[in-house]
């Protein structure tokens, strides 16, 4: 399927897009999904930077001076070479220990960071395509609107020319005529400048209209549904998994009042005068060394209480994550009850309203109503459709919200 995606936009057609395509392009296209996952690689190549502290360190390094005569006298040789190959280990580094910890620690968050912007567009898709939706049949209700008063103009106008209808009833019905016109025309430019905010969302070449209606839809409500936020939530996963690394960032910080420890060896050599000749002498060192930092004016301590007061602040977005994403829980839960519920009323006013069309409009055929009241009937049916249309977007889109709350 994506390649046929791929075979349409460079040859420049059009395609029509079903949701599910929209959120499969969508994971693969969003910006902030590409950029997430080159900061998952960039935090795997952390981890190698931060092993590279604990790996031995190799060196070499070689020199050759040569001389003037007038400067090499005595026993110093006019060619002068030397070389030194050097092996450091780290025996022991609680900080550099710690830093790797940290850094596998940020690994993980970047991944949790990577799947919450996969939740957070597959609802910005989803809520996207149900405005699309919804647009759409607004659309098609005007556009099924304008026929009607075209028909009643052009009924007036052949009264007008009989000289049943005064003037003033000609001209009314040219600006009810030229209403409708707006209001269509309106609604379709809105509805293609949201097809192409949502084309340029998917970083597409082009895009025709969306496949698919607004109904409603079951679902069934977790038992649990604010346990079911704690545990899935992948927002509230990244807010953890930042104190966790915070955390982690405090431990380094408390290693550094402990030593390192490291064993050198070296392998080097020079030219030197040697009973009265020019020689290599070659030899190896081998040492310990212990560095302890005494006294840094207080920089530890700064840095370490600067990274305890982050950790505070951390935890109390947390907690403020957790009332935020409980209050909205409760809000679309009740959102969506109220809306099954007047969606449900709609429902019965739109066939309510197509009922009293249909007689409106037999009524007419017989003589006995009027184009007025056809018209009205007409407004009336559009009007309970628009409303019910409305209800089925709202619904839908806070579906999806409660999806991405607790899935």
């Amino acid at each position: 399927m994506i390649r046929l995606y791929l075979l349409l936009i460079l040859s420049g057609i059009s395609f029509a897009i079903s949701l599910e395509d929209a959120l499969s392009i969508a994971k693969q296209n969003a910006t902030k999904i590409r950029l997430s996952l080159l900061d998952v690689q960039k935090a795997q190549e952390q981890i190698r930077q931060a092993r590279a502290n604990i790996l031995p360190q190799v060196s070499f390094s070689y020199s050759y001076t040569h001389l003037d005569k007038e400067l090499a006298f005595g026993f110093t040789p006019r060619d002068r070479h030397s070389y030194s190959l050097s092996v450091s280990q780290t025996i022991f580094n609680l900080s550099t220990l710690r830093a790797i910890d940290t850094v596998r620690e940020s690994l993980e968050l970047q991944k949790l960071v990577y799947q919450d912007l996969l939740r957070d567009v597959e609802y910005q898709v989803k809520d996207l395509f149900y405005a699309l939706l919804y647009k759409k049949e607004v659309v098609g209700v005007y556009r099924d609107d304008l026929k009607y008063w075209e028909e009643n103009y052009r009924l007036t106008e052949e009264k007008y020319s009989a000289g049943i209808v005064p003037k003033v009833e000609l001209l009314r019905s040219q600006a009810q005529l030229e209403s409708a016109r707006a209001r269509l025309e309106s609604a379709t430019t809105d509805y293609k400048n949201s097809l192409e905010s949502f084309r340029a969302f998917l970083r597409l070449d082009s895009i025709t209209e969306p496949e698919g209606e607004l109904n409603l839809k079951e679902f069934d409500i977790p038992t649990d549904a604010k346990q079911e936020l704690y545990k899935n939530n992948s927002s509230l996963k990244v807010a953890l998994k930042s104190l966790e690394v915070q955390e982690k960032r405090l431990d380094q910080l408390k290693a550094l009042y402990y030593p390192e420890l490291k064993a050198v060896a070296t392998y080097q050599g020079n030219t030197a005068r040697v009973g009265g000749s020019t020689q290599m002498v070659d030899g190896y060192t081998l040492g310990l060394s212990l560095n302890y930092n005494i006294f840094d004016g207080f920089l530890r301590e700064s840095s370490l209480a600067q990274a305890q007061i982050e950790l505070l602040k951390q935890r109390e977005q947390l907690a403020d994550l957790k009332f935020n994403l409980s209050a909205q829980l409760e809000s679309v839960l009740n959102n969506l009850s109220s809306l099954k519920t007047q969606i449900k009323a709609q429902e019965l006013s739109v066939k309510s309203a197509e009922e009293s069309l249909r007689l409106s409009k037999e009524r007419y055929k017989l003589g006995i109503a009027t184009q007025l009241e056809v018209l009205d009937a007409v407004s009336n049916y559009n009007t309970a459709l628009l409303n019910l249309y409305l209800l089925y977007y709202r619904y839908n889109s806070n579906l999806a919200l409660l999806e991405r709350l607790t899935r």
